[in-house]
């Protein structure tokens, strides 16, 4: 018998790791009641065709596919199965993922031969063992024809789960020099509406630190230079996130981690900690207004949040933010502010998202009683709201994609401040004019894909100074705007372009913390530009006068 766990990718990057069909692959050649199965995992991307994959999966010679499936795969997968039912349909198909348990009334049991709601490890060797005895498929977390009542897998003891790396199930898609998904802990003691963690147990569950340890050795003996942790809140427990820390710093300092984490539970010395590794720390800030986070059970004290911050800052630490447009209370006016102190922040990059309305959170039950329009089917978008009108839900789309543009693929989080404070405007302003600028583009034929994003940056700036009489401090500011572009470079390939100053960079840095009003009072300007070369130092870079 050969199985095959599809898992489908949005794109292919350090989230494209199957992890989670994974994880049931372990499970189901860890079982002793299926040896005589063959199991592995297929990875595709949204990118590619679902018929000429439902072809490949067909030429493989599969008897059972099991499906892995995703709010964002949702759709894909659902075009994939009708064509494999025509071309293959003696290929069977079971299914599970989070859209099987949070949305299980919008599938078509007819089409499976089971379905697994919950964590997979548990059910899916139990109805595979089931089906292959002839047995009547059934059990906790299991849904098939003859028991299709719901239920949800019972919470495992992680402990008792072997490892897809240690197993080495994982080693097909681990690439030296690539990256990966890992897990360290599962569960979330907090209950954001928005969230799948939003109902059901509340708490966090570890997996043993000496299954870690021999992960990690394991990670950094096949040369992966990535490691995006899947932990929901990684410092929610400061003893063993010290201990993980410094498990990471003595034995992976070279890989870079990426983890996410809840602002309001650094301190001193978890931003020490994870200042003395190779790390970037993504956080959840979603709204800024009190009235539209409570509606979602969380909190927000500006004060407290820059102080946070201000730990992160001051080790040189990378982070980024999220925001979401669309939740209940919030307003366009509202969204523009929680941006504006976004990048007042000045993190790394800006992770906007519309709010889905997931099947089974606590927000999507209670959709109704906010009066929210939305997608009723993947990926559950809302359209509008009583405050958020549909026309204002564009305007906002605009903005964010201005600033994913501008800001995240531009990596101008060191100059967004001070082009704002020249042009004596707020950032969401800046982003809603450079959305302007890109459509405008765009109807005159051009890519802006294939364009390159410095370029388009430096060309509407110059633009935008003109348009608001500031062409004086044109010397001043793309001289920094340069100076960090190249450094961004710098770190992005590995080398640096030359770049052509007017002033020392050391001077120019001063512009991190002052008003170009001054400092083009105080600074004169090199006759000629000189041109300068970014060099790499034990402790950071260094720029050399090209001569």
């Amino acid at each position: 018998m050969k199985i095959s766990i599809v898992s489908v990718a949005i794109e292919l990057s350090n989230l494209s790791f199957p992890l989670g069909a994974l994880c049931v692959e372990t499970a189901i050649k860890s079982d002793p009641r299926l040896n005589d199965v063959d199991c592995n995992t297929v990875l595709f991307t949204i990118e590619d065709s679902p018929s000429e994959s439902a072809m490949k999966i067909k030429d493989s010679g599969v008897d059972l596919i099991g499906l892995s499936v995703y709010l964002w795969n949702r759709v894909w997968l659902d075009s994939f199965m009708n064509e494999l039912n025509i071309i293959a349909p003696n290929i069977k198909i079971f299914a599970g993922g989070t859209e099987v348990s949070a949305n299980y009334p919008s599938f078509n049991l007819d089409k499976f031969i089971f379905m697994t709601a919950g964590e997979g490890e548990a059910p899916t060797p139990v109805a595979l063992a089931q089906y292959l005895n002839n047995e009547e498929i059934k059990g906790l977390g299991i849904m098939s024809k003859d028991s299709p009542s719901f239920s949800y897998a019972s919470v495992l003891d992680l402990s008792k789960l072997e490892s897809p790396i240690l197993t080495k199930v994982c080693d097909p898609f681990l690439i030296e020099g690539g990256s990966m998904l890992w897990e360290m802990t599962r569960g979330c003691p907090f209950h954001c509406g928005f969230c799948f963690e939003s109902k059901g147990l509340r708490g966090v569950r570890d997996y043993p630190y000496d299954r870690i340890k021999q992960e990690i050795d394991y990670i950094v003996d096949k040369g992966i230079n990535d490691v995006f942790v899947l932990d929901p809140t990684f410092n929610i427990n400061k003893e063993r996130t010290m201990k993980m820390l410094n498990l990471i710093r003595t034995k992976a300092s070279d890989i870079h981690f990426s983890f996410e984490l809840r602002a309001e539970l650094l301190d001193q010395d978890l931003a020490d900690g994870f200042g003395s590794i190779f790390c970037s720390l993504q956080i959840g800030l979603q709204s800024i207004h009190q009235d539209v986070l409570k509606s979602v059970g969380r909190d927000f004290i500006k004060k407290l949040f820059k102080e946070k911050i201000t730990l992160l800052e001051e080790r040189g630490i990378v982070y980024g933010l999220d925001l979401i447009i669309g939740l209940p209370h919030d307003t366009l006016a509202k969204f523009k502010e929680s941006l504006d102190f976004t990048i007042g922040c000045k993190p790394s990059n800006v992770d906007i998202f519309p709010l889905s309305l997931l099947p089974g959170t606590r927000i999507a039950d209670e959709a109704d009683s906010y009066g929210m329009k939305y997608d009723k089917n993947s990926p559950y978008v809302v359209k509008e709201t009583p405050s958020f009108s549909k026309e204002d839900m564009v305007k906002a789309m605009k903005i964010k994609n201005g600033c994913d543009l501008f800001y995240t693929k531009g990596q101008a989080s060191m100059y967004t401040n001070l082009v704002c404070e020249t042009l004596e405007i707020r950032p969401s302003q800046l982003f809603e004019y450079f959305n302007s600028y890109l459509e405008y583009l765009t109807s005159k034929g051009h890519d802006i894909e294939e364009m390159d994003i410095f370029d388009l940056q430096d060309n509407f700036l110059k633009q935008m100074m003109k348009k608001f009489k500031k062409e004086e401090y044109n010397i001043p500011l793309f001289s920094y705007i340069e100076m960090h572009q190249g450094i961004a470079y710098f770190f992005e390939e590995g080398m640096g372009p030359l770049l052509s100053l007017y002033y020392q960079p050391n001077e120019l840095a001063l512009l991190d913390k002052q008003k170009i009003e001054r400092f083009a009072k105080k600074h004169e300007p090199f006759e000629e530009p000189k041109d300068f070369m970014i060099v790499e130092l034990d402790e950071g870079i260094d720029f050399i006068e090209y001569k």
